[in-house]
């Protein structure tokens, strides 16, 4: 049988991956597919919020606990297996987990691949020879 990519299909874990700390209260694991990023996150009662935006299309789910996510002029009270798609450039950010409610924990999908986020996949042994991000569309 012709393979369709180049290489072999390496397995992951996430409690393998590097962690970053983008900011007070994130502990973040990001990986990436061809034309996907995915991050992982802790969300820390001791996180600050940080309002931004960006170029691509996010998809924020929440997998454990409780925060308020805002997304330019709405607020939605997320729960465990909350979902809210984030178009591209709206302006959004989560307020921390209440103390009582503990560390929340989030996955984030972004579309297309983020360029900024290959630096943080470097780990990744996979590329199939696909893993070229594509511009963004003007």
């Amino acid at each position: 049988m012709t393979k369709s990519y180049v290489g072999e299909i390496p397995q992951y874990n996430l409690k393998n991956l590097p962690e970053l700390n983008p900011r007070t209260g994130i502990v973040q694991k990001v990986f990436r597919g061809t034309g996907v990023a995915v991050s992982y996150a802790e969300l820390h009662p001791t996180m600050k919020p940080g309002p931004h935006s960006h170029p691509w299309e996010q998809i924020f789910i929440l997998l454990k606990g409780r925060v308020t996510l805002h997304v330019d002029d709405q607020v939605f009270q997320m729960e465990a297996g909350s979902v809210v798609r984030i178009p591209p450039n709206a302006v959004h950010y989560s307020e921390p987990p209440r103390p009582e409610d503990g560390v929340a924990l989030n996955l984030d999908i972004f579309t297309p691949l983020r360029p900024d986020f290959l630096e943080l996949t470097k780990y990744q042994t996979d590329d199939f020879g696909t893993s070229v991000p594509r511009p963004l569309p003007a």
